[in-house]
């Protein structure tokens, strides 16, 4: 099959939707499948074959572009795709829908509903009734929404979305996890032996809560001396993190490793002694299902996403109260070796579920059903219509644009790149 995975953001941009369509892209092609990602931004000098860039205005620092159209290269290819396989809300389901001529699935990797507020700081019932407009709208435009967690598949339908849902969990290629190349030790991290080290892996932004883990980290501390804290990634708070463990007093018991290339995660996971999150706002994290197989117990709040991937008081310990329940867990496995031990075993066994080799060769399945049913075909939304023809998206369309580019706000700086075929009427400049 012609594979085409759409997704607003690739490489060097590290996050969960990256490595996850990297590994679609690198594991369905070892099945013998012709893989394309269709992406926004400038030409990449290190794109491996097959990733098609199309010009598009650069969104903050955070990696991500938009744009209203494909380029003409981008567009011609789509049309040969056999299936289109989407991996984000806006800058991709549509340009799928749009340009497409085969069945469309979209994955949904975020929790847009609490990143709605994270992101534009509207409080929670306001970034609901938007999400409610939005979700279902924009995931009309494909043939079947795959969620990852049967968490997440209940929060879409309580948003009303209506396209048909199939739950197929994100996968991870195990074997790095299992049996690193070049395995840490706490020595090499510059932590003492005697030390129980506590890891974190993701991107340090609001939404991900770090300051509360680094909060429930220092409460654990005064009841475990020897307990310390590995925080790896790098975002738009580490400085205020850094700022906060001084304050608290853990400034030594801290480490901030910064970036880690994905190849050397597994080398320092191998260092620690269990894994600890407090994000409510996960899908079906990866860096939790890459810590267990490294035979790290989790702890983290109990919320979607996490309670699909870890079992309370076997792979980890879960907590609803994260305010107190975070310290008490980590004080519970950090205090007691054999349970920590006895956990550590169970974590790594219950990762085997994830293996990516399951996730390929069901969404390989779902692919060959959608070849042979040919829903888009079938469908209202036929393929072709543009985005401002939907007389009922307009507005959704219009409601976000004045939450991200709001008429009151005085732009700084206005930085875009555009195909040199589009008119001057297309031609509007954007705020960054």
């Amino acid at each position: 099959m012609r594979i085409g995975m759409v997704t607003a953001c690739y490489k060097p941009v590290i996050n969960g939707v990256t490595r996850m369509v990297s590994l679609y892209k690198e594991h369905l092609e070892a099945a013998g499948h012709e893989v394309t990602i269709f992406t926004l931004g400038n030409p990449d000098p290190n794109d491996e074959p097959g990733v098609v860039r199309s010009p598009g205005l650069m969104l903050g620092d955070y990696g991500y572009y938009v744009s209203m159209r494909y380029s003409s290269e981008a567009q011609a290819l789509l049309q040969e795709m056999d299936i289109i396989h989407c991996h984000h809300l806006f800058m991709s389901v549509e340009m799928a829908h749009r340009y497409g001529r085969s069945p469309i699935v979209y994955t949904n990797h975020t929790r847009y509903d609490l990143y709605t507020g994270s992101v534009i700081s509207l409080p929670q019932p306001a970034a609901d009734a938007i999400m409610r407009q939005v979700w279902p709208e924009f995931t009309d435009f494909a043939d079947v929404v795959i969620t990852p967690s049967a968490g997440l598949r209940d929060v879409m339908l309580e948003f009303g979305v209506r396209r048909p849902i199939e739950l197929i969990e994100n996968g991870v290629d195990l074997r790095p996890f299992h049996h690193p190349t070049a395995p840490l030790a706490k020595a090499d991290l510059g932590v003492p032996e005697t030390a129980v080290l506590v890891t974190y892996v993701g991107r340090l932004s609001p939404e991900k809560d770090v300051d509360i883990l680094l909060d429930q980290f220092a409460i654990a501390k005064d009841v475990v001396p020897n307990l310390h804290l590995m925080i790896i990634g790098k975002g738009s708070v580490q400085a205020d993190l850094q700022k906060q463990a001084k304050q608290l007093g853990v400034t030594d018991s801290v480490t901030f490793t910064g970036p880690v290339a994905y190849e050397e995660v597994a080398n320092y996971l191998a260092a620690a002694d269990l894994f600890a999150t407090a994000s409510v706002t996960e899908v079906h994290p990866l860096t939790v299902i890459e810590a267990m197989a490294a035979g790290l117990p989790v702890v983290a709040v109990s919320s979607p996403g996490i309670v699909d991937t870890v079992t309370s008081d076997q792979s980890g310990l879960l907590t609803t109260k994260p305010a107190g329940g975070l310290a008490a867990a980590l004080v519970g496995l950090a205090s007691n070796d054999a349970r920590r031990k006895q956990m550590a075993q169970a974590a790594r066994q219950e990762s085997e579920r994830f293996d990516i080799y399951n996730t390929i060769q069901r969404t390989i399945k779902l692919y060959e059903r959608l070849q042979e049913e040919r829903p888009d075909l079938k469908r209202k939304k036929m393929h072709g219509r543009r985005i401002f023809d939907s007389e009922r998206l307009q507005p959704v369309v219009e409601q976000l644009g004045k939450l991200l580019w709001p008429a009151e706000k005085e732009p700084s700086s206005r930085r875009w790149f555009l195909p040199s075929s589009m008119t001057q009427a297309e031609q509007r400049p954007h705020d960054n």
